[in-house]
C-alpha cells in the first residue's frame, strides 16, 4: 500500500516538473521570437549607440574607461561592448547580445522564481521585460539578470556567501540604480547575520568564506566608485539676467513639490500606462501628478503592509526603494527606464519573501490593517502586473510600427545615395551622433570644432545656427567639395555664397527630438 502511494507521488511529483518544464521553455520561446522580432524593427537612438561608439573608438580598455568620465555609468556593460567591438563594428552585434541577456531574466525568472504561472506571463510580457529593458539596448537589464540570479541563489547564504558577493560586485558596476539595491541587499544580509544565530555559528567555523566574500564586494565596490566618483559635471555656459530674489517660504513650497513630485516615481514605475493616444508615448503617463501621489502612497502603503511580516525583507524594500527616490531628488530624477528599478525591487522582494518565515511581531491594531492588504495581496500583485502587460504589448506594438528613431532610414538614404564619401558635418552632435556608429565612419561636429563619433560631454560646447554654417563654408572654401550637412532642425540661413541643397529630411520618430534634415552644400 504504501508502495503505490509513493509510485502515485513521484509519477505527479515527475508530471509536475514535465508540465514546469514545458511551460518555461514554451513561454521563453514565445518571449525570445517575438523579441527578435522587435529588435530587427527597432532603430537604435544616441542612449543606445553612445555606449556602441565609445567601446569601438577606444584603442583599449583603460581607453573605454577614460571615455567613460562623463557618462555616470560604471563599465560593466562597455566593456562587453568593447570584446564584441573587436570581431565587428556593426551595431546590431549589440543587440543580439541585449536579446540574450533579455532572454536570460526571462528564463530565470520563469524557471525559479515563486510567483504563479499567470504572473510569470504577465511580467513576461510587461513594459520593462518586453519593451524598456528589451528592445532598447542598455545597461539596465544586464543588472537586472544579476538581481534574479542573486533571488535564485540567495537560499545558498547559509552555505556560502561567495556567490552573492560575486553577484553583489557585478550588480555595483553595472548602474547606478542596481548599485542602489546591491547595497540594500549587502546592508539586509549583513543585518540578517547579525540577529541570526545559526548563520554567525556556521561562519564562525567557516571565516574564510565570510572573509572572501566581503573581500569580493568590497573589490567591486572599489573598483565601482573609482568610476562613478570621478565623473566630472558638465560646463554649462553662464545665465545673464536679472537676479531673482527667493524667500524662504518659496524654498520650502519648492522643496515640498519637488519631494512630492519624486514620491510620484513610485507610481509611474508600478502602473507605466503611457498616454496611448499619442504615438510619442515614451515616458509619458496617463496620471496627472496629484493622482500619481495618491496612487503612489497607496502603492508604498500596500508594498509595507505585505513585507512588515518579514523584517528583513522590509528593510530591503525600504532601504532599496528610499534610496532609489534620494538619489532622484538630490542628483538627477531620471526617466521611467531609471525609475523602473523601483518595480523590479518590488519584484525582487516578492520573490525573497518566500525564503522567510513570518515574524511574530505586530501591533494588535496595525495588524487588522495589514491582514487586509495581505489577504488582497495575489490580486492586487496580478492587478498591477496586468497594467504592465498592457503597457509592454502597446509600446512593443508602436515601436513596430513608427520609427523609435530616425537615425536607420537616415543611414539607408546616405547609404543608398552614396553620400558617405563625402565629408559629413553634423549638428546637434548628441543628436547626429548615432549616424557615427551606423555609418561607421567619424563625423565632423561644430561643436567641438574636430571630427568625432560618441560625445565627449567636455569638450562640446552649444553654438548657433550662424556659427555652424561659418563651419560649413570653411570647409567649402578649403576643400572645394561638396559638403553633406546634417541638422536635426530645418535650416533657415541661406549664406549668399553657399549654394545649399535640401535633400531628405527624417522627422516622424518615437525619441521626439531625433530627426533629421539632409543638405548637400557647395560653393556656388
Amino acid at each position: 500500500m504504501e508502495n503505490s502511494q509513493t509510485n502515485v507521488r513521484n509519477k505527479f511529483l515527475n508530471l509536475s516538473l514535465k508540465n514546469q518544464t514545458n511551460f518555461t521553455i514554451l513561454l521563453v520561446s514565445i518571449f525570445f521570437i517575438l523579441s527578435l522580432v522587435g529588435i530587427v524593427n527597432h532603430e537604435m537612438w544616441r542612449d543606445e549607440l553612445q555606449a556602441w561608439l565609445i567601446a569601438r573608438d577606444s584603442s583599449s580598455l583603460i581607453d573605454v574607461f577614460n571615455n567613460l568620465r562623463y557618462e555616470g555609468h560604471p563599465g560593466l556593460w562597455h566593456t562587453f561592448l568593447y570584446i564584441i567591438t573587436r570581431f565587428t563594428h556593426n551595431p546590431i552585434a549589440m543587440q543580439f547580445f541585449h536579446l540574450l541577456i533579455a532572454t536570460l531574466v526571462i528564463y530565470t525568472f520563469v524557471k525559479y522564481s515563486p510567483f504563479n504561472r499567470l504572473q510569470k506571463a504577465l511580467f513576461t510580457f510587461g513594459y520593462f521585460p518586453f519593451f524598456e529593458y528589451n528592445l532598447i539596448s542598455r545597461n539596465y537589464n544586464l543588472g537586472v539578470l544579476f538581481l534574479f540570479l542573486f533571488c535564485c541563489l540567495f537560499p545558498k547564504r547559509h552555505q556560502s556567501y561567495v556567490w552573492l558577493a560575486i553577484l553583489l560586485a557585478l550588480m555595483v558596476n553595472t548602474n547606478v540604480y542596481i548599485m542602489i539595491i546591491a547595497l540594500s541587499l549587502a546592508m539586509t544580509l549583513f543585518i540578517e547575520y547579525v540577529f541570526n544565530q545559526n548563520l554567525r555559528n556556521h561562519y564562525s567555523r567557516n571565516k574564510k568564506n565570510l572573509i572572501f566574500s566581503l573581500a569580493i564586494f568590497s573589490l567591486g565596490l572599489i573598483v565601482s566608485l573609482s568610476q562613478i566618483l570621478r565623473v566630472t559635471s558638465v560646463n554649462t555656459p553662464s545665465q545673464a539676467g536679472n537676479t531673482i530674489v527667493v524667500t524662504q517660504f518659496e524654498i520650502l513650497i519648492n522643496s515640498v513639490k519637488k519631494l512630492a513630485g519624486i514620491i510620484t516615481l513610485i507610481s509611474r514605475s508600478y502602473i507605466p500606462i503611457p498616454q496611448f493616444l499619442n504615438f510619442q508615448f515614451w515616458n509619458t503617463s496617463i496620471f496627472p501628478p496629484a493622482i500619481s501621489l495618491l496612487l503612489s502612497i497607496i502603492l508604498l502603503c500596500f508594498a509595507i503592509c505585505i513585507f512588515i511580516r518579514k523584517p528583513f525583507v522590509l528593510f530591503l524594500y525600504c532601504s532599496g526603494t528610499f534610496g532609489i527616490l534620494l538619489f532622484a531628488y538630490t542628483k538627477i530624477r531620471g526617466v521611467l527606464r531609471h525609475h523602473g528599478h523601483l518595480f523590479i525591487l518590488f519584484i525582487a522582494c516578492l520573490w525573497l519573501y518566500h525564503y522567510y518565515q513570518n515574524s511574530s511581531w505586530s501591533i494588535p491594531r496595525f495588524k487588522r490593517f495589514t491582514n487586509f492588504w495581505y489577504k488582497q495581496k495575489d490580486k492586487l500583485i496580478t492587478s498591477i502586473l496586468l497594467t504592465h502587460l498592457f503597457a509592454g504589448i502597446f509600446a512593443f506594438s508602436i515601436d513596430l510600427a513608427y520609427p523609435f528613431s530616425a537615425s536607420r532610414d537616415a543611414a539607408k538614404y546616405i547609404i543608398n545615395n552614396q553620400l558617405n564619401n563625402n565629408i559629413i558635418i553634423g549638428s546637434k552632435d548628441y543628436i547626429i551622433s548615432p549616424l557615427a556608429a551606423l555609418l561607421d565612419r567619424k563625423i565632423y561636429y561644430p561643436e567641438i570644432n574636430s571630427f568625432g563619433s560618441f560625445i565627449d560631454w567636455g569638450k562640446r560646447k552649444n553654438v548657433k545656427s550662424q556659427e555652424v554654417i561659418e563651419q560649413v563654408n570653411s570647409f567649402v572654401m578649403q576643400t572645394n567639395n561638396q559638403i553633406l550637412l546634417i541638422l536635426n532642425s530645418p535650416l533657415t540661413i541661406e549664406p549668399p555664397n553657399l549654394q545649399i541643397s535640401p535633400l531628405q529630411s527624417f522627422s516622424k520618430t518615437l525619441a521626439g527630438d531625433e530627426k533629421y534634415y539632409l543638405y548637400l552644400v557647395q560653393r556656388k
